[in-house]
């Protein structure tokens, strides 16, 4: 864990401060903006701003409430990340605030302590997990709903590996708090898009294997995602398909980013043998052992998948 700062000292910064810019990731999940409107529902009397370099998905919108999210005008006094444990994952939030940025709350194994202050329990399922701890004594129904969401969401509905008792304990308290838990895992796991489906559709015929079937591999092309009406925030979902496959250690989702041709974007998920974080290291990346990103610039799809296949023969042989 690079901390250098103790939970204490974090809820003593949180509640001093009274100006403050939160940032979360590019590509927003549910935990990076559940955790970023976990601590603005938590103090209400405070202005406190919520920033994504990166549109928010419909599916997820619920969470924001109707709150902007882009980059404002306006300065504020404090500028802290949540659930970013690289400074480039901020996208232009991180090259505007980046040297301004005092405090950083993650829960990756790999990261860079580019804050002041660095929070980081890389053993815990979710940032949200972490900002509860730091606010359980401040919820209300709203601060409860965003965390909660957060959790839901990195633990994949409480199904993965990074559960724990006390995840389950601390859903339950949301939960008590006044957490909608039917409609937040509604909206988060039951209300796909039908641009979501045709990614799946699309996802199963593009499906291949290899190492004798453990490592699955599923690629998108700008073109594949425009001539099925298929946009980013529709792959969200697909790189759990390739996990659940029998016999499938180790699932890939390759896809190109769509304002930068000739660059790929990578996420991994695999099961208990395969270290997806030391994988999507050698790929410029990393994130959790069993749920990885990275990235390649390559000529085509096909060369992109050689790429990360030379990256995942040599950690698991």
């Amino acid at each position: 864990m690079n901390s250098n700062i103790t939970l204490e000292g974090v809820r003593g910064l949180l509640d001093e401060w009274n100006d403050i810019l939160i940032i979360t990731h590019c590509n927003p999940d549910a935990d990076t903006l559940g955790s970023a409107f976990g601590i603005k529902n938590a103090y209400p009397e405070k202005n406190i701003r919520v920033v994504c370099a990166d549109p928010i998905p419909d599916r997820l919108k619920f969470i924001t409430d109707g709150e902007p999210t882009d980059i404002p005008e306006e300065e504020y006094a404090h500028i802290m990340t949540v659930d970013c444990a690289q400074l480039h994952l901020t996208g232009e939030a991180g090259r505007i605030y980046g040297d301004r940025i005092e405090l950083k709350i993650d829960h990756h194994r790999t990261g860079d302590n580019y804050a002041k202050y660095c929070y980081v329990e890389d053993t815990t399922g979710s940032a949200g997990e972490i900002i509860y701890k730091i606010v359980k004594d401040l919820l209300n129904e709203k601060a409860a709903d965003s965390l909660y969401a957060a959790i839901s969401s990195d633990t994949g509905c409480f199904r993965y590996s990074n559960v724990t008792a006390d995840t389950h304990r601390v859903a339950a308290e949301l939960i008590e708090a006044g957490a909608d838990s039917a409609r937040i895992n509604a909206q988060l796991f039951e209300n796909k898009p039908k641009a979501e489906i045709a990614a799946t559709r699309l996802a199963l015929n593009n499906l291949r294997y290899y190492f004798d079937g453990r490592v699955a591999l599923v690629t998108f092309t700008n073109s594949q995602k425009e001539d099925n009406g298929i946009d980013d925030d529709a792959l969200g979902g697909i790189s759990s398909i390739t996990r659940e496959i029998e016999g499938v250690e180790l699932g890939i989702v390759i896809k190109e980013k769509t304002d930068k041709d000739g660059l790929y974007k990578i996420s991994m998920r695999s099961t208990e043998t395969v270290d997806c974080s030391a994988i999507c290291k050698l790929l410029g990346g990393g994130g959790h052992m069993r749920a990885s990103g990275g990235s390649v610039s390559a000529e085509s799809i096909e060369e992109a998948a050689e790429l990360t296949m030379n990256a995942v023969r040599e950690i698991i042989g």
